[in-house]
């Protein structure tokens, strides 16, 4: 089954307006019209669905995290006839728990679009230290190994929560497992992941440069 990948493309690079490297876009398309059904991707930070829905009609099983309540729910309607798409109402994050998830300082004025600013981290410059909701986590390196299949595409956008995802991946040795890594980094909202951002993308630079892009947006 084919995907409109424009459509796909649209949602996944031009949000807030932005545009994505020629690269990234070229090879997220590319992973996915390699999809098959039966394939396993995972979508964390699915926010309202529009990857997760474009995944889905591949024939690809989607597993789709977004631990917001308000989101997760908005999430729900859009995607949840999917019979392939299964719905984790939780952070995928480096560890298994519980966290704070802070909400943009406009978000009740436009829930649907100020969703996808929500992050774990406080000190993102655009959220509310006032405005959050405790979630569940649930840890990345345990629910690839529990799936037992590769993960041919994983597409991370947590706004911050992608360092430590990634170096949780890396000094696990998780790769083995997954094909593809697409991730957006935020360092510029969240200056004190700048250090780790930067050892990241060297050591992916030095080791797997064609396995994960850290250029969604």
């Amino acid at each position: 089954m084919t995907m409109n990948v424009k459509l796909l493309k649209y949602h996944a690079y031009s949000r807030w307006f932005g545009r994505p490297s020629w690269n990234a876009s070229y090879l997220f398309g590319r992973a996915c019209r390699r999809l098959k059904p039966g394939d396993i991707v995972i979508d964390a930070g699915a926010n309202l669905g529009e990857i997760t829905s474009a995944l889905a009609k591949t024939g690809s099983t989607v597993h789709a995290f977004e631990p917001d309540p308000y989101t997760f729910e908005r999430l729900r309607k859009n995607v949840g006839a999917f019979k392939n798409v299964h719905l984790y109402q939780q952070a995928l994050a480096d560890q298994s728990g519980t966290a704070k998830l802070y909400r943009s300082r406009e978000f009740s004025s436009d829930p649907d679009f100020w969703s996808q600013s929500s992050s774990l981290y406080a000190d993102k410059s655009n959220i509310s230290k006032d405005d959050y909701t405790e979630v569940e986590q649930l840890s990345i390196v345990d629910f690839v190994r529990e799936l037992g299949s590769p993960v041919r595409i994983l597409k991370i956008d947590v706004e911050g929560a992608e360092v430590p995802m990634l170096e949780s991946i890396l000094s696990c040795g998780l790769m083995n497992k997954i094909d593809m890594i697409f991730a957006e980094t935020h360092e510029k909202k969240i200056p004190q992941l700048a250090e780790r951002t930067r050892a990241l993308r060297e050591a992916i630079k030095r080791d797997w440069a064609n396995k994960i892009n850290l250029d969604w947006h």
